[in-house]
């Protein structure tokens, strides 16, 4: 494009933005010419569109139509975008949580402990659940043995009972899994927030 077609295109502009009104819009047609009107165009088209003001300057860019790639791209960026802000609103609310709760790192400890010793007392309470649930496991098992021995048919509530006790086991072991990286997890975050809450309010609340 030579220096005086530069020149005359923000010529035209102001020209069709006086008689038409404020807006103007730009795009660029099918045949690859670029045209300019007061009304947008009556179809998307695929290098989108630019809205100029009264001089002439650009003051907002519609996107042309996508490829389904290049809309997947999108929306892939867009979900990504998404997630960073809702991180980061969540560090910011996690960090006026701390200011407001906690003038020194002792309370998170005291906090901590006291979650901690919660957590001690539920597996406790679960291995005793767990011995007595295990005893029944060996003693129908125990029945079981005799009977197969002494080639005697087994009772279907017999194998039931074992089935349920077996069962109740295996769920007391997933609880008291749980629990152990529970107590990790709050360990994990205790320390997580006594250093941020040293970098929010300084070394004077490391006590």
């Amino acid at each position: 494009m030579s220096h005086h077609r530069l020149l005359i295109l923000p010529l035209i502009a102001m020209a069709l933005t006086a008689h038409a009104g404020e807006t103007l819009y730009k795009w660029v047609d099918e045949n690859g010419k670029v045209q300019y009107s007061d009304k947008p165009p009556m179809q998307q088209n695929k290098r989108g569109m630019t809205e100029l003001n009264k001089q002439g300057m650009p003051i907002r860019q519609t996107e042309g139509i996508l490829t389904p790639e290049q809309q997947a791209a999108r929306n892939a960026e867009l979900a990504k975008l998404r997630e960073e802000e809702r991180k980061a609103l969540e560090a910011r609310r996690r960090d006026n949580a701390l200011v407001n709760s906690f003038s020194k790192t002792s309370e998170i400890d005291a906090i901590r402990d006291r979650n901690l010793e919660q957590l001690q007392a539920n597996i406790q309470s679960d291995r005793l659940r767990l011995e007595a649930a295990t005893k029944r496991v060996n003693s129908f098992q125990t029945q079981i043995d005799k009977l197969t021995k002494a080639k005697k048919k087994i009772p279907n509530d017999l194998m039931t009972d074992l089935t349920e006790r077996q069962a109740e086991v295996a769920k007391i072991n997933a609880s008291i899994a749980a629990r152990n990286l529970e107590i990790e997890e709050v360990k994990n975050r205790a320390e997580a927030d006594k250093k941020r809450l040293v970098e929010l309010r300084g070394e004077s609340v490391r006590r």
